[in-house]
């Protein structure tokens, strides 16, 4: 009895480990949505960003996929779900790439917190799934902060904020799709044949506006593209290690941190509608985690932080 009270306690050993590496993944993602911010304050457009961040991405990735070998890497039977999985990961990034080059980062991260809103209406309407009415009224609750976020009654609304929350629905579609992946492909699998597929689709749009960069630009895209491959394995440990209704919360640290690094390095100062907006949002997607959990033993909404990552 001692052993499964320790297993379900929050701040059991496996879970503590997996909430450093969540901290890690959140810090690692703040640092790139701070360079793809800096490097479309400088003009460079935002499909040549997402070509050079999945392309540096990919790279990041090959070391482990050579010594994982070929056949655990290649020796797939579902090559168009795959290229499926990646047409829609690098649609969603080249959506929030978008918003960042539009909008203030932490509006744009408050509005894409809402991928577990539309991963629920998704597994509603896709999958078959039956949620209860807590889980309805923590989504409604959810939309509101979006509304809190976008300030419809006090200004005009931006096209731009569309941006985030439609890269929301394509994160959401493709954690669908990756949920039927898991059960045949391993991780190492699906990220190589993520970075191979995205680079492909974005080298032609690269190219269509392509300009030369300085050396700082290149220095910022490669470490966005590198910082992000570590983040997406700080993610994925994060998942593997802890329960995911006590690692889920530590997600939304996003927020603080993308505030404090535009306020620090940008010398933006946040919008306190974004701040509150994205705390409404955050406060109904951990309702949301752990009410999942409880009832079915299975955070459906939690998994979706895992895949995909920007």
């Amino acid at each position: 009895m001692s052993k499964v009270k320790a297993a379900e306690t929050p701040l059991s050993p496996n879970n503590a480990r997996a909430i450093v590496w969540m901290v890690v993944s959140v810090i690692c993602f703040s640092v790139m949505s701070l360079c793809v911010k800096q490097a479309s304050n400088a003009g460079v457009e935002p499909f040549q960003i997402v070509f050079a961040r999945v392309l540096f991405g990919f790279i990041a990735i090959l070391p482990f996929a050579v010594i994982a070998g070929p056949r655990s890497v290649l020796a797939t039977k579902r090559p168009l779900r795959h290229m499926l999985r990646s047409m829609v990961g690098v649609s969603a990034m080249a959506m929030l790439f978008f918003a960042f080059s539009k909008l203030n980062m932490t509006e744009t991260v408050a509005l894409n917190f809402t991928v577990p809103f539309f991963v629920t209406i998704g597994a509603v309407l896709f999958l078959g799934e039956t949620i209860r009415m807590r889980r309805i009224a923590a989504t409604v609750v959810g939309f509101l902060g979006v509304l809190v976020v976008a300030q419809p009654w006090s200004q005009a609304l931006v096209w731009a904020q569309l941006l985030p929350l439609l890269a929301a629905v394509l994160m959401a579609t493709a954690f669908l799709v990756v949920k039927d992946l898991v059960k045949t492909e391993s991780t190492i699998r699906m990220v190589t044949f993520q970075g191979f597929w995205m680079s492909v689709y974005t080298v032609v749009p690269a190219m269509l506006v392509w300009k030369d960069l300085s050396l700082e630009i290149w220095i910022l895209l490669i470490v966005a593209g590198f910082i992000a491959t570590a983040g997406q394995w700080a993610l994925t440990l994060a998942a593997r290690q802890g329960e995911a209704s006590a690692v889920m919360p530590f997600d939304y640290l996003r927020l603080p941190f993308v505030a404090l690094l535009e306020l620090t390095i940008l010398g933006v100062i946040p919008q306190v509608a974004s701040l509150a907006g994205g705390a409404i949002i955050a406060i109904a997607a951990i309702y949301i985690a752990r009410r999942e959990a409880q009832v079915s033993k299975r955070a459906l909404v939690a998994e979706s932080k895992t895949f995909p990552k920007t």
